[in-house]
């Protein structure tokens, strides 16, 4: 079990320490001695109490369970710095052995003298016992310091590994926030992402909060007040909650919070190098707790470990997005149709099922660019990729091929050729329906062009190329006869 870290504890600078918060470490047996010798030889009964009258050094003392409040002796205030850290209590023994009658008896003006080098001596103990409590305290800081320090760089170089092997970022987050609350137990820690809109805040990684709040908070729209998380997010700025119950930010979710049992929330924004905001990293606690500066500071150094994640997460995705993804509709490419091919034939041979292909021509489709421009262009080939995706299952694949060619491949039809082309001709069909409706290309124009559907119906040994190839020549020989129907293709075509 890591050390629990000095802010947590309320640590305050090493030189600022009250004193009296030092008597705990410090032995007096040395002050003892002092103390039974000088009695030897004054036949003074000597006693130190801190200020709250707990005995910290004695000798003689004639009744080990006396009162110092109803008991009459000579009180004396010892200094350190300027700081009243004790009472220097002191009896003379000749005087109460003569009269035990005697009360509030002053000591006698010729032991000034003595009493006063006894004061200086029970000073400059006590001054050299907190010097050196200090240097203990200012040593276990530094080195509970060093050591956290240490630790929290194999944190750094546990979580690059993590992103340069390639792990899945949920693994990395959920790694990330784990150590930190190691490092900081009375920590509990969350990562929310932001969404592709920019609009509501998405689990990344909260394996110490309950299911039922991750739940809760997931999807939850951004904005000033909501939360702390929620404002962070919005504001881009580090938002602290130090009172949950009493901040107007947290006043709609106090329910959550109780069910998590937290009562306050740090939230630092997670920004890329352009200063976007990606999500937000939480710090809780279970009771009412400001951050230090240097506690601030180490939340950014964790932010900033997750905005690598999340960085390097969203350029691969990026990256995989460009390379089999078109940028205008958001369909598969070419490369992408390769796989799935294979994954379709691959699939034929284990279920012994067809599996169908359409190539799709837009007819007329060039004037609207001539006529209208490229932008109200590229709407209208929007517009189409969504009619195919709503007319096929969330299991088939569809595809722009370039231009305004694109491809449905529908999988798993069926064990039967008949009931396999059955079902590819009426999903043909509707597409047709579908992509033959008008197009709105302003407020005053619709726009109509038909489409050419060319079908091919495949099962095992045969390659994607042959199949696309099949699935171009029966799109041409519809295109020719322009009955606005489907063709399917056959061997005798060319």
């Amino acid at each position: 079990m890591l050390e629990k870290p000095l802010e947590s504890l309320g640590a305050t600078a090493p030189n600022t320490l009250p004193l009296s918060s030092l008597f705990s470490s410090i032995d007096f047996i040395g002050l003892n001695s002092v103390y039974s010798t000088i009695s030897k030889l004054k036949d003074f009964s000597i006693s130190l109490f801190d200020i709250n009258n707990i005995e910290l050094a004695s000798c003689s003392w004639p009744d080990s369970n006396t009162d110092i409040n109803n008991t009459p002796l000579t009180i004396l205030p010892i200094m350190v710095d300027n700081e009243h850290v004790a009472n220097l209590c002191i009896k003379n023994n000749v005087a109460l052995h003569a009269n035990s009658e005697i009360n509030n008896t002053p000591i006698d003006s010729t032991l000034s003298h003595e009493i006063t080098t006894l004061i200086t001596i029970t000073q400059e103990i006590l001054k050299l016992n907190f010097s050196n409590a200090r240097y203990r305290h200012n040593l276990q800081q530094t080195e509970h310091k060093v050591n956290q320090r240490a630790q929290e760089l194999t944190l750094q170089n546990q979580i690059l590994n993590l992103i340069n092997q390639g792990a899945e970022l949920k693994a990395i987050l959920h790694h990330l926030v784990l150590q930190v609350e190691k490092l900081h137990p009375e920590m509990i820690c969350s990562v929310l992402l932001l969404d592709e809109q920019n609009r509501t805040l998405q689990q990344g990684a909260a394996p110490s909060l309950p299911d039922a709040y991750n739940e809760a908070l997931d999807g939850v729209v951004i904005g000033l007040g909501v939360g702390s998380c929620g404002t962070a997010a919005f504001t881009g700025e580090t938002t602290i909650v130090s009172d949950i119950h009493t901040h107007p930010y947290w006043q709609s979710y106090l329910e959550l919070a109780k069910l998590a049992d937290v009562k306050s929330c740090w939230s630092q924004p997670i920004k890329n190098a352009k200063g976007a905001v990606l999500g937000t990293f939480a710090i809780y606690h279970q009771e009412i707790t400001t951050p230090s500066n240097e506690l601030l500071e180490k939340i950014k150094t964790f932010s900033n470990l997750a905005e690598l994640a999340i960085s390097k997460s969203l350029t691969a995705s990026q990256i995989f997005r460009l390379a089999f993804y078109d940028s205008l509709t958001g369909l598969g490419n070419r490369r992408l149709l390769e796989e799935h091919i294979q994954q379709a034939i691959i699939s034929n041979q284990r279920n012994q099922k067809y599996s169908g292909l359409m190539f799709i021509d837009l007819d007329d489709f060039k004037p609207v660019n001539d006529l209208y421009g490229h932008k109200t262009g590229d709407a209208l080939l929007i517009e189409v990729a969504k009619r195919l995706v709503n007319s096929v299952r969330a299991s088939d694949s569809v595809i722009r091929f370039g231009g305004d060619e694109f491809i449905v491949l529908l999988r798993d039809i069926d064990t039967q050729v008949s009931r396999a082309e059955q079902y590819m001709q009426r999903i043909a069909q509707k597409i047709a329906d579908e992509l033959s409706r008008p197009y709105p290309l302003n407020k005053e124009t619709m726009y109509q062009c038909a489409c050419s559907i060319g079908l091919v119906l495949f099962q095992v040994n045969t390659k994607s190329d042959d199949i696309l190839r099949q699935a171009d020549i029966a799109m041409y020989k519809a295109k020719r006869l322009g009955l606005n129907e489907p063709y399917w293709y056959r061997a005798s075509d060319k």
